[in-house]
């Protein structure tokens, strides 16, 4: 699906959203579900006239399975680069497990709770070739450090065409936006922390991991849930 011209949604993968940016015959791929989802992502592209070979990059919004688990298929596919928060990249090489949020549990049974979970969530290990800061820039989009939902959360933003690319940081469901979940965000005071930085942002088009893109009113509703939210 074409959102606007040059940002394109895979529609066929359900669980979390991949999107396609387009520059003449290049591509960059955001974000890359979860692992066995290569093969929507790359049909989609061959759907559009463009081969494997056309996805430049990868980027990642963060490292977690459900965004980044068929990095390394199309990596391999590709031959792109992967582009992630340098926070995340011990997430995204496999060099560190998911930290979870403060679920009301005794420490000893957190621990044995992050393992069993992080046992189940396995999948294939990325290279990540260049890692990012806020404020950097990838061409004409801005890389915007939104932490809270992990400590590498990342929001690609395009100011020239107010279009923003949240990963976790915000959800969209049932017509409605949402903050990360409490059980898997690692610190929700930054979360919070992180949504009000978007609302201050020029914001026309908003994509998100969970959820359809929205297309108006967008930094309205925004801010108007980011004034909700618990100060500090």
């Amino acid at each position: 699906m074409e959102i606007v011209p040059g940002l394109h949604w895979v529609e066929r993968i359900w669980d979390t959203k991949v999107y396609l940016l387009l520059d003449g015959e290049d591509a960059i791929v955001v974000d890359a579900a979860m692992p066995g989802r290569a093969p929507a992502v790359l049909q989609h592209l061959e759907s559009l006239g463009r081969p494997p070979s056309a996805i430049k990059e990868i980027w990642l919004t963060h490292g977690d399975i459900d965004h980044m688990g068929s990095t390394a298929a199309l990596q391999e596919a590709s031959g792109a680069r992967v582009v992630a928060h340098e926070a995340d990249v011990p997430l995204i090489e496999g060099q560190a497990d998911r930290a979870l949020g403060p679920v009301l549990l005794a420490a000893p049974a957190q621990r044995l709770f992050n393992g069993a979970v992080n046992h189940l969530l396995r999948y294939r290990p990325a290279r990540v070739e260049r890692t990012v800061r806020d404020g950097d820039h990838l061409g004409d989009w801005q890389v915007i450090h939104v932490p809270g939902h992990t400590a590498g959360s990342a929001c690609f933003y395009h100011p020239g065409r107010r279009i923003a690319i949240v990963g976790d940081a915000l959800n969209h469901r049932r017509g409605r936006l949402g903050a990360p979940p409490l059980t898997f965000s690692v610190d929700m005071a930054q979360a919070y922390a992180s949504i009000r930085r978007l609302a201050d942002l020029d914001i026309e088009i908003c994509c998100f991991g969970h959820g359809p893109p929205l297309l108006a009113g967008v930094r309205q509703r925004i801010r108007a849930m980011a004034d909700s939210l618990p100060r500090p």
